[in-house]
C-alpha cells in the first residue's frame, strides 16, 4: 500500500513551497526565492496528483527521495552533519534510521549496557514504548536481549530514547560525539 507524504510544506515542482494537505496540493504557497516571503494563493500545480518522484524536504532537517508513491529510505543531509553508530546530527535535527527529533530536545550519553539496565528511568522508556535500537522498537520483552550488558552504548534521550552499541575501542570517538550532540542541543535549546 502506497503512503502519501505527511501534511507539510514541500517543493511543488515549480520551485515554490506549497502546502500538501496529506492527499493533494492546496492553493497556499510561499516562494522562498522572493526577498519578501509571504503566504500566497493560486490555482496550484496543474496536476492535483501526488508529487512527482524527486528529492523533497521531509520536514525533518533532511531531503528524502519520494518515488512518486511513497517515501524511500534514501536521504541526503546538508554536508555539515556529524555521525556515530548510526546516529546523525545535522543542524537542528538528530536522526537514527527513519526516526528524527529536534536536537534541542535530547541529551546524549555513553554507558555500559549493565549500568543502563539498572536505571529505572532507562527501562521505563521501553515500557512506555519510546525506546528504539538499530533493529527498531525495544520493548520490555526484548530489552535484555537487545542491550548487551558488557558493551558500551550510545544513548540519545529525549521524547524517544535511542540506544545503539559500539565497539569499546571507539570509546573516545563516542565521547566526542556525545559532546557534539549535547553542545548542539544546548545551542538550539536557547535560541
Amino acid at each position: 500500500m502506497a503512503t502519501q507524504p505527511a501534511p507539510g510544506w514541500y517543493d511543488d515542482g515549480t520551485g515554490k513551497q506549497r502546502w500538501w494537505d496529506g492527499s493533494r496540493w492546496t492553493e497556499q504557497y510561499i516562494d522562498l526565492r522572493e526577498p519578501d516571503t509571504q503566504l500566497r494563493t493560486d490555482a496550484g500545480p496543474a496536476v492535483a496528483a501526488p508529487a512527482q518522484p524527486g528529492w523533497y524536504d521531509d520536514q525533518r532537517g533532511r531531503t528524502r527521495w519520494w518515488d512518486g508513491r511513497r517515501w524511500t529510505s534514501q536521504v541526503r543531509y546538508s554536508g555539515q552533519e556529524q555521525d556515530f553508530a548510526g546516529v546523525v546530527v545535522d543542524g537542528r535535527w538528530i536522526h537514527f534510521a527513519d526516526l528524527s527529533q529536534p536536537v534541542s530536545e535530547v541529551q546524549a550519553s555513553v554507558d555500559s549496557g549493565d549500568a543502563l539496565l539498572r536505571r529505572p528511568a532507562f527501562t521505563r522508556a521501553a515500557v512506555e514504548r519510546r525506546m528504539f535500537g538499530p533493529a527498531g522498537p525495544i520493548t520490555p520483552r526484548t530489552l535484555n536481549r537487545t542491550i548487551h550488558r558488557m558493551v558500551p552504548h550510545l544513548v540519545i534521550g529525549g521524547p524517544q530514547v535511542w540506544v545503539t552499541p559500539f565497539p569499546p575501542e571507539r570509546d573516545a570517538e563516542a565521547r566526542r560525539f556525545v559532546s557534539w550532540v549535547n553542545t548542539s542541543a544546548q545551542h538550539y535549546r536557547y535560541r
